[in-house]
């Protein structure tokens, strides 16, 4: 787990060029989303890869829309033409990884457009993207 340090430090570099949105309630954060590069090369400046993360307990209840929609219009009003998700897909889901992350992308009408396999490896699991 990144120190708080670090976490500022990623946020602070990811702002320079993208949005990093916070959703909170009751003063607490219940998630982040924001956008990086898909490729590191001026060809592919119009397109960015997309994360979000949403508290366990606080899913199901609309936030993660709310952030990507957020954030897909931020986006928009930058230019940004393509967006992408990379999407860590458990071979068989686990305790650290399910197929919920997939399911949320697919809901907000991203499509599937291919799979790696076995190409992520944390907690002791190798994990597929999609």
């Amino acid at each position: 787990m990144p120190s708080i340090d670090e976490f500022k430090g990623r946020i602070e570099n990811i702002e320079k060029k993208y949005p990093y949105l916070v959703i909170e309630q009751d003063g607490k954060i219940e998630g982040y989303a924001y956008a990086g590069p898909f490729k590191e090369r001026a060809a592919y400046d119009w397109s960015c890869e997309l994360s979000i993360y949403v508290d366990h307990n606080a899913r199901k209840c609309g936030l993660g829309r709310r952030l990507y929609e957020a954030l897909e219009q931020e986006l928009k009003e930058m230019g940004m033409l393509n967006l992408y998700a990379c999407i860590g897909y458990p071979i068989t889901e686990d305790e650290y990884l399910t197929r919920n992350s997939a399911e949320f992308h697919a809901h907000m009408g991203l499509k599937k457009v291919g799979e790696f396999h076995r190409c992520g490896y944390k907690f002791g699991h190798w994990y597929d993207m999609i």
